[in-house]
């Protein structure tokens, strides 16, 4: 079983979204409730919404040291990172990777994030994880606090 890491000191602030604005590459956190769950908050970097589950990385299964890596890889694959986005019109800009979605292309898309960069390292692919839509509550998308992650001061 993997390690839970509490890793909340990297989240600056959240607000509200729905299921149906969600974007690959945001950083959400919410409420889960579902039998045996080991992290009933996770913060997720969310990949995929696909046959009523949300999947990506959960950040509080990988430690601040191997955090600061992730943030690392995903700026060395040229991956940009944007905290000043609104691209779903909510009231303040929130982080987001630039992974590929409808309303803005990158030749980063999920699929090639989860190739190059979580399959790449093992305690990334041990940190993946899938969400049932209809166990989760409080779906809120997060503005990160830079410096936590090893990018620079803020």
């Amino acid at each position: 079983m993997a390690n839970r890491y509490n890793n909340r000191k990297i989240i600056k602030s959240t607000q509200t979204i729905s299921v149906g604005k969600l974007l690959p590459g945001m950083i959400i956190t919410f409420n889960y409730s579902e039998s045996n769950v080991t992290d009933p908050r996770p913060i997720l970097l969310f990949l995929y919404n696909e046959n009523k589950l949300l999947e990506g990385l959960n950040l509080n299964y990988i430690n601040p040291s191997k955090l600061k890596k992730l943030f690392s890889v995903i700026d060395f694959k040229k991956t940009e990172l944007d905290e000043q986005e609104n691209l779903v019109s909510l009231k303040e800009n929130y982080f987001r990777i630039q992974i590929a979605n409808p309303k803005r292309r990158s030749a980063m898309s999920p699929s090639r994030f989860y190739s190059d960069v979580i399959s790449a390292d093992n305690v990334f692919k041990k940190s993946y994880r899938s969400y049932k839509l209809n166990k989760l509550t409080a779906l809120r998308v997060s503005n990160i606090e830079l410096s936590m992650v090893g990018m620079g001061e803020n």
